[in-house]
C-alpha cells in the first residue's frame, strides 16, 4: 500500500505526532551493506580455519603474540627447539637451577614444591607430564609458561638467559624419579605418560 508524502500517522505522544516517510536509499543502502559486511566478517575470521583476507587466523595471531612476547622479555631468546640441547649433568650448572628454581626470583617452588612433588602446580619427579617431558618440552614450558593455569612464563615473568633456561630444565630433570614424600596426586585426565606427550 503506498503512502502519500508526509502522511501523519494516528498515534501521537505527548501532544507530537510524526510522519510516515520512507526512509532514503542512500541510508538503506548503507544498512544493507553494514549487514553483508558483518556476514562476510564473521565467516573469513571466526567460521574458516585460514582467512580469505588477511594473512592469518585468530589461533595464529595469537600463537604469534604469545612468541613475541616471550621475544618481548628476553632479547636472546632463541626458537623453541632451535638446534639440539643436552641436559647439563655438572654439579655447578644443577646447582645453578636448583637456585634459579628455589629462588624469589622465579619462585618456582611455590606451585611445584622445593622438592619438585606438585602442589598448585604438577608433580615434576615423576613420569606422567601433561606438556610433554624432554628438555626441549621442558625450555619451551619454562619460556612460554602457562598463563591460563597461572604460571607466567619464566615463572613469575622475570625473564632469564638461554643459559638459565637451560640450566634450569636440567635440574628439573635431574629429579625425575626422585620420589619425593607425599607428591600431587595424578589427575588422570591431564597427567599422561611422558612417550604420550611428545618427550
Amino acid at each position: 500500500m503506498d503512502r502519500k508524502q508526509d502522511e501523519l500517522l494516528d498515534h501521537e505522544a505527548d501532544g507530537i505526532r510524526e510522519f510516515d516517510n520512507a526512509l532514503p536509499r542512500w541510508w538503506l543502502y548503507g544498512f544493507y551493506f553494514t549487514i553483508l559486511f558483518a556476514a562476510a566478517y564473521l565467516v573469513n575470521y571466526h567460521v574458516l580455519p585460514r582467512p580469505l583476507i588477511g594473512r592469518q587466523g585468530m589461533v595464529a595471531e595469537y600463537n604469534a603474540d604469545i612468541l613475541a612476547f616471550g621475544h618481548k622479555l628476553s632479547p636472546n631468546l632463541k626458537a623453541a627447539g632451535a638446534g639440539p640441547q643436552a641436559v647439563l649433568t655438572d654439579p655447578d650448572s644443577l646447582a645453578k637451577g636448583r637456585a634459579i628454581f628455589e629462588g624469589s626470583r622465579n619462585a618456582c617452588f611455590t606451585c611445584h614444591r622445593p622438592d619438585l612433588g606438585g602442589l598448585v602446580g604438577p608433580n615434576l619427579t615423576d613420569d606422567k607430564w601433561r606438556h610433554g617431558c624432554s628438555l626441549s618440552d621442558i625450555m619451551t614450558d619454562i619460556r612460554t609458561g602457562y598463563p591460563a593455569m597461572g604460571m607466567l612464563p619464566y615463572g613469575i615473568g622475570q625473564p632469564l638467559t638461554d643459559e638459565q633456561v637451560l640450566q634450569l630444565a636440567s635440574y628439573v630433570v635431574s629429579k625425575r624419579g626422585s620420589s619425593p614424600p607425599n607428591p600431587k596426586p595424578l589427575e588422570a585426565d591431564r597427567d599422561k605418560p611422558c612417550a604420550e606427550s611428545g618427550s
